[in-house]
């Protein structure tokens, strides 16, 4: 399965959604309706609190991957080469988790660049769980911080439920750039794509929804994480 995660009262679907549609009938394109029956009753009120769409696209997927398995894709990521998505998806038949990295932007051995914004995994794969719970405790701690006071609360997403999350979930961040934890080096697969169209899809190929100052890195300066109640 191929899926998005989508949420927005302005937009009905994501910009590249009909793009995979026409590649790719099966594809998918989910929402809260279909992500919060699969989150822990107890989270679910934390969940629905979340103020910035980018943070609940983080977890959902995560979600998402472990009820369905197959490929994610963030809803500017538009389709290239059925072939090549074929190559890359074929590592799932070794490996139960792929993330991905840009590899043109690594020219030197200690350059490194991965992303959350495509995932691949096999349904139910164990090493899902290692992000959704490293996610759920950074939420429960920043509303914690945000329950006790009025003002902002700094944060990161990048930190909170980015890309940093599969970082320290998957990596041993050692020089001269980090590489796959041991016990995980037979389990999770780190692709590093040669360039932006030669893995079977296309990084910000669709990136028409982005408003002035509406990115998250832009919001997180200084709106609370969390939606303040009544």
């Amino acid at each position: 399965m191929i899926f998005m995660y989508w949420t927005s009262p302005e937009i009905a679907q994501p910009p590249a959604g009909p793009a995979w549609k026409d590649f790719y009938p099966e594809f998918r394109v989910f929402s809260d309706d279909d992500v919060i029956p699969l989150i822990p009753e107890s989270f679910v009120p934390v969940y629905k609190s979340i103020r910035l769409p980018s943070a609940k696209s983080d977890i959902a997927r995560f979600f998402l991957l472990r009820e369905y398995g197959g490929l994610y894709v963030d809803a500017h990521v538009g389709p290239t080469s059925p072939w090549h998505l074929l190559e890359t998806l074929d590592k799932l038949s070794v490996y139960n988790v792929i993330v991905f990295g840009k590899g043109w932007a690594m020219p030197t051995e200690a350059d490194f660049d991965l992303m959350n914004g495509v995932v691949a995994a096999r349904k139910g794969a164990p090493e899902l769980d290692t992000v959704i719970d490293l996610m759920i405790h950074n939420i429960l701690d920043q509303k914690s911080k945000e329950d006790a006071t009025k003002d902002y609360v700094p944060y990161s997403l990048f930190g909170l439920t980015g890309t940093y999350v599969l970082v320290q979930s998957y990596f041993d961040q050692v020089p001269p750039r980090p590489q796959i934890k041991a016990h995980l080096k037979d389990k999770v697969f780190a692709h590093f794509m040669k360039d932006n169209k030669r893995s079977g899809f296309e990084i910000a190929s669709h990136y028409t929804y982005r408003k002035p100052n509406g990115h998250w890195s832009e919001r997180q300066q200084h709106e609370r994480f969390f939606v303040d109640e009544g």
